[in-house]
């Protein structure tokens, strides 16, 4: 059996989530219904998957973990005026305009479509000489439309990342789903959702669908990846949007599976619900995309994602972190820090529901696992989103009203723009069948797309923490001669403090600033020992040939000592 679609793929859908949005018909047709958080007392997590003796079960029982945690992206798509722009064309021969020495020059029309670049100071980061160029970056997502207008001519890796099979061989490639389905995707594929309308959705509630703001039937590109990769290290070439470290590659790695969906009549109204299981990645698949990811040259990875589960206490995560069915999730993410060196930048996450009044949930699982494991905080970043004040009082910048505060997470976490945030994302057309396979699995087989290079706001952490790996590029390039860890301690020791004075439990460190980064260290967290290998990149503004460096910033803190055994001085 076949349905056969033909669609536009939409800007305006729902982005992914493992937790289907449920739908209401009642006196307000199709009011939005709330997901549930799970009890921290309530783990359910069942065996070790590694204990499975098939792939089969191996992929049940992944199912099951993940139905408990819910993967979810921390980011979707909010309405503006600007929220879509197709076609914009390339420009073939980009003259930069702006001049060195000079930040506001850098404040093109470019540069002001995404209003976080001023709002982190990244003009006067340019007006340093620094893109981000010659930096490799991670993305960690729904895959990135690499053809999409703002990636080209960029040197962009595409990773796969796929699960074994019982014979050591990788999953095979292929849009499949079910028990037994295997997980293998591409970094450079971007995730496809199908949408369609079961038989038993009357013809007025298909109407009511299809005229008002849900997720629409048809096939859609997800380009939340596409956005995250845009906001990092999209070109500056005098059009559409520029990424805050616009000369910087990445390689990308899809961690989510296509997904199969349709409306369906339920015990409270009309929901759209998966058809099928889908295939996830094991911890395996992790370590090999990290170890994959440090091969290419990353230095950091952008996680715009997380589990959609909402703590208040730092001590509620703490049963999840030592419930023994997910170590070997933990231990795969840890590695991928201390084997390899990278930075590693997590969203805190994304209020999904109402919290008791005058409370904010705290950073999830993921940005907080130093909880845990203490050793990889000086890989670890955590990120909040926050948003222009428009109340005429208090700070510049203060929390977005969807986003969690850093809480347990503080002592590493950092705020950036993240609300209403214009990037690149895919539009077009794709065409493609869902067959329903003999065995009831199903395969989406997809015949032809027509991608466009297309522009359009999304709002949460997800957005947010973009910026901050983009952020970290130019100080990578800034400071050759510092290890990850120590551009990281740069990059939260210069930021602008927001909320109560100091680090707090709300703002982290508060609003990255990259005018001050980019003139030293502020304190010194830990003893930091510097070899200075290598002069500093970008521009100089002092003329003595031995001077390699020169930072300005008032320094307090632990000790710090200085060596070159290459002959530069600081």
């Amino acid at each position: 059996m076949k349905s056969h679609i033909r669609a536009k793929s939409h800007t305006r859908s729902k982005l992914f989530q493992a937790i289907a949005c449920s739908m209401l018909v009642a006196a307000t047709p199709l009011a939005a219904l709330a997901a549930q958080p799970l009890p921290a007392n309530s783990l359910g997590l069942g065996t070790h998957c590694a204990t499975a003796s098939t792939a089969a079960e191996r992929a049940t029982c992944y199912t099951r973990k993940l139905a408990d945690l819910k993967l979810s992206a921390h980011g979707e798509q909010l309405f503006s005026n600007n929220a879509a722009t197709t076609n914009v064309p390339v420009v073939a021969t980009y003259t930069e305009t702006a001049t060195l020495g000079d930040p506001d020059s850098w404040k093109t029309d470019e540069f002001l479509q995404d209003w976080g670049l001023a709002a982190m100071n990244a003009h006067h980061a340019y007006a340093r000489g620094l893109s981000g160029s010659g930096i490799m970056l991670g993305v960690v997502d729904s895959g990135v439309g690499f053809s999409h207008d703002e990636f080209a001519g960029k040197q962009n890796v595409a990773i796969t990342m796929a699960n074994f099979q019982d014979d050591g061989t990788l999953c095979p490639e292929g849009r499949n789903f079910g028990a037994a389905a295997c997980f293998n995707t591409r970094g450079d594929e971007v995730q496809i959702e199908y949408v369609r309308f079961h038989e038993s959705v009357p013809e007025n509630i298909r109407n009511i669908i299809l005229n008002g703001p849900y997720v629409k039937p048809g096939l859609n590109y997800n380009s939340h990846g596409t956005h995250v990769a845009g906001t990092i290290a999209a070109n500056r070439d005098g059009s559409g949007m520029h990424g805050v470290a616009f000369g910087a590659n990445f390689a990308s790695a899809r961690m989510f599976h296509d997904t199969i969906r349709e409306w369906r009549r339920t015990a409270t109204g009309y929901s759209v619900l998966d058809i099928a299981s889908r295939p996830g990645p094991d911890p395996v698949a992790f370590t090999n995309v990290f170890n994959d990811m440090a091969a290419a040259g990353v230095r950091a990875v952008n996680h715009s994602w997380g589990y959609t589960v909402q703590f208040y206490r730092g001590e509620e995560l703490d049963p999840y972190y030592n419930a023994p069915s997910w170590q070997e999730d933990w231990d795969a993410f840890s590695k991928g820090a201390l084997d390899t060196g990278m930075i590693h930048v997590w969203a805190a996450g994304n209020i999904r529901t109402a919290p008791p009044a005058g409370q904010y949930p705290i950073a999830g699982l993921t940005a907080t696992l130093p909880r845990y494991i203490p050793e990889i905080e000086k890989y670890w970043l955590s990120v909040v989103n926050v948003r222009p004040n428009t109340s005429g009082q208090g700070d510049a910048y203060v929390l977005s009203s969807g986003s969690m505060k850093c809480g347990a997470s503080m002592d590493w976490c950092i705020s950036a723009p993240g609300t209403l945030i214009n990037s690149s994302v895919m539009g077009g057309t794709i065409e493609g069948e869902l067959i329903t396979n003999a065995d009831g699995s199903y395969t989406l087989n997809i015949m032809g797309e027509n991608p466009t290079s297309e522009y359009a706001d999304y709002s949460g952490t997800s957005m947010a923490t973009p910026h901050v790996t983009g952020a970290l590029a130019l100080l990578f390039e800034r400071y050759p001669y510092l290890t990850n860890a120590q551009v990281r301690d740069v990059l939260l020791t210069t930021a602008t403090d927001l909320g109560e004075a100091g680090v707090d439990d709300v703002y982290g460190w508060g609003m990255v600033n990259l005018q001050k980064a980019i003139e030293g260290y502020g304190q010194f967290r830990v003893d930091t020992e510097v070899d200075m290998v290598s002069a500093a990149g970008g521009t100089h503004w002092w003329n003595d040939s031995n001077v390699w460096d020169v930072w300005t910033n008032d320094i307090s803190g632990a000790a710090f000592s200085f060596t070159s055994s290459a002959g530069g001085w600081l």
